[in-house]
């Protein structure tokens, strides 16, 4: 007050030899500042500190800091609280929203039949159903893996292994595709698992259709296979690997399948290069004995070398 007072004086005597207005006036204009700083602090300590608990639990919230958003781990002195996750103060929620585990089945109300599956909360169990196709809630996965991974934490534990040869393939629902056409259409698990696994699906005396018959050359089921990379059995495309890679036809020959025996059936055949080591990625350490047996190709199929990739291939009748 002093120094507006000085100011003033300065303004009706300008000779005065004490009167500098201009530096003056900065010192004012400091000292406002000053005091706008000190007034300001004082009244966000007793007004916006009050967002900063809540948020933890489902339905917990923070209390309401000041503002329009609820408060959550941050103690912010703005009117909207810390980044931890309060919800509208209107509505008190905060938190997160509830597992999506224990929520119950919704098929929602549209019609189509996408197979599905849910996490059951009273049996703990991964149970398939059919999903409408839109809307519904969040316990809802495309396949079993997912729902066992998700909701049980059990699937990293069912495709550990320690050799190609303790893994196997299994379908992710309870009926398997009837031509797949990519690896999603299978699960690689250990062996010793897969009785675990198809308890765990809930799938129990689920009937399912037949698949249609195929042609060798349309078909695609057998070339998919299971072998253990890193210590976790996984899903493996044959024709997308080194097997069956080649320059010209002559690298290339039939085989019934990509098991470490081959097959006696004519059922599954596949063309692999001839210099290609299938047992490495698919059979365990010890010695396997394959059933004697000569394995029955189609008539008319040879296997050639197409655009860099191995094929059976069947000839044209007259």
């Amino acid at each position: 007050m002093q120094l507006l007072r000085s100011i003033v004086l300065c303004a009706r005597d300008r000779r005065r030899a004490d009167c500098n207005v201009f530096g003056n006036y900065q010192r004012l204009s400091l000292g406002l500042g000053l005091l706008t700083s000190l007034m300001l602090a004082a009244g966000c300590s007793g007004a916006g500190n009050d967002g900063g608990s809540g948020g933890g639990g489902p339905g917990g919230g923070g209390p309401g800091g000041g503002g329009p958003v609820a408060g959550s781990g941050g103690g912010s002195s703005s009117s909207v609280a810390g980044s931890g996750g309060g919800s509208a103060a209107s509505s008190g929620a905060g938190g997160e929203s509830p597992d999506r585990c224990a929520l119950p089945q919704e098929t929602g109300p549209c019609d189509a039949a996408i197979p599905s599956y849910w996490h059951d909360p009273g049996t703990g169990e991964c149970v398939p159903f059919i999903y409408g196709g839109c809307e519904g809630n969040a316990n809802r996965f495309e396949s079993l893996a997912a729902c066992l991974e998700t909701c049980q934490g059990t699937t990293t534990d069912m495709d550990a292994c320690a050799a190609p040869g303790d893994c196997v393939l299994a379908p992710p629902r309870c009926c398997a595709s009837c031509d797949p056409v990519d690896a999603s259409a299978f699960v690689a698990l250990h062996r010793d698992a897969v009785a675990d696994f198809w308890n765990a699906s809930g799938c129990g005396d689920t009937q399912c259709e037949r698949c249609p018959e195929v042609g060798e050359a349309e078909s695609t089921s057998q070339y998919f296979a299971a072998t253990c990379e890193s210590g976790r059995c996984v899903v493996v495309d044959v024709r997308e690997s080194p097997l069956t890679e080649c320059t010209k036809d002559a690298d290339c020959a039939l085989r019934d399948g990509v098991g470490c025996c081959e097959s006696c059936d004519g059922k599954g055949i596949v063309a692999l290069n001839q210099s290609g080591d299938l047992g490495a990625l698919v059979c365990p350490e010890e010695i396997v004995a394959c059933p004697p047996c000569a394995p029955v190709y189609p008539e008319g199929m040879t296997a050639v070398c197409s655009e860099g990739r191995c094929t059976p291939r069947l000839s044209e009748t007259p």
